[in-house]
């Protein structure tokens, strides 16, 4: 059984698919909320924690209102990943999610079993991911410059002479931001710097 708080959220048209997934989820521990589309979705995340949305792509007399979701979500920075799910689906709808930033796709009906696999991997890498955001948002704004040079192979010199400042002062941020990150080396460090573009 989960011992932490998961909320999940389940949003689809069909009542019968909602209450099956819902089932599951329940069975494993999870709390669920769910909604019959988008409008009713936004109105959940808007007032409630939620861990990870399992959403229909396609709703209300065939309208990609998955994909409206997924595309809200990223315009306003929503860290939650989500799980798109389809009766239709092909590598062409499978490829706009996960373009649009979908954690995962999976295809109706589905093997409960494989669901379940899909959100452990999605709630584990948010909570990474979240845990990395917070000793990101310790740096400072010359740490964070520092930060994104460092990502993107800069060496100190370049650093230097791009952000105006001297090769002590560059190596004395550099050593902050590998502490507050607590990154063992550069290649984690740039691990970490694409696990916060997502």
């Amino acid at each position: 059984m989960i011992k932490n708080k998961t909320t999940i959220l389940v949003v689809d048209d069909e009542v019968d698919i909602c209450n099956m997934v819902g089932d599951i989820l329940k069975d494993e521990g999870y709390d669920i909320i769910t909604a019959n589309g988008y409008d009713d979705a936004l109105n959940v995340i808007k007032n409630q924690n939620i861990t990870l949305i399992i959403t229909d792509i396609w709703m209300n007399n065939n309208t990609e209102a998955g994909l409206e979701l997924l595309e809200w979500s990223k315009k306003n920075n929503f860290l939650t990943p989500l799980i798109m799910m389809s009766g239709h689906g092909n590598i062409e709808t499978a490829m706009k999610a996960a373009k649009n930033g979908a954690f995962d796709f999976i295809e109706k009906p589905f093997d409960p079993d494989i669901l379940l696999e899909k959100i452990k991997i999605a709630i584990d890498s948010n909570r990474k991911q979240i845990e990395l955001l917070g000793r990101y948002r310790t740096l400072t704004k010359k740490e964070c410059e520092i930060f994104e040079c460092v990502a993107k192979g800069k060496k100190n010199k370049e650093m230097a002479e791009n952000l105006c400042i001297s090769m002590p002062t560059v190596e004395a941020h550099r050593s902050r931001v590998m502490k507050k990150m607590q990154a063992s080396s550069l290649s984690e460090l740039v691990k970490m710097s694409v696990t916060l573009s997502k």
